[in-house]
């Protein structure tokens, strides 16, 4: 019953912090919305500050198994025989997360906006999940010498997150198909140096 009562709260907090953001969801709202008393809520949460952590955590593991389970099926499905269809997967899968009513943005961008300090925990945190996104697109490259793999990821990245950005900014939900395309040039420079 405990365990159920933070998962409500997690993913009432959740909900609300996508939609409103970090600073304008109060703690109050997250109460009213899920229903918990605040001593339950402190129970689990020591503050709001420890409510967003694990809020974050709760989305870096869906966004884990979300952009793996999506590549894997859009890969296979969308550019069969390709040596970069994982990374091209990517790109598709930010485009249908675009086109959802409940997409306001990346999380840890917005977060990372929110809490500015870079000693912060929670932009700190941030950072991390960036880091490791990294590290995902880079598995996702095909063969390639191991430092241009790291810029390619990188700048892959880069193209990923100015997507997001500019898909909630200004509305351009076609963002993923072009960031793709700019990832297929930058692929044919990485392989002219092959």
């Amino acid at each position: 019953m405990a365990s159920s009562r933070r998962e409500h709260l997690l993913v009432t907090a959740q909900k609300l912090f996508n939609k409103y953001g970090f600073h304008a969801t109060g703690i109050d709202l997250v109460q009213a919305e899920s229903g918990v008393s605040k001593t339950t809520m402190y129970k689990y949460f020591k503050s709001k500050d420890d409510l967003i952590q694990a809020v974050l955590e709760r989305r870096h593991d869906q966004f884990n198994v979300w952009i793996k389970n999506r590549v894997e099926e859009l890969s296979e499905k969308n550019y069969p025989g390709e040596e970069e269809a994982r990374v091209l997967a990517m790109f598709d899968a930010l485009t249908e997360w675009f086109q959802t009513d409940t997409f306001y943005g990346c999380y840890f961008i917005n977060a990372s906006a929110e809490y500015s300090e870079e000693d912060h925990p929670i932009h700190a945190y941030a950072a991390q999940h960036k880091l490791e996104l990294v590290d995902l697109i880079r598995a996702q490259l095909p063969p390639m010498e191991s430092e241009l793999a790291d810029e390619l990821a990188k700048e892959t990245l880069l193209l990923m997150d100015g997507a997001i950005v500019c898909a909630n900014t200004t509305g351009m939900k076609d963002a993923g198909e072009r960031a793709k395309k700019m990832f297929r040039l930058l692929l044919a420079q990485v392989r002219q140096q092959l």
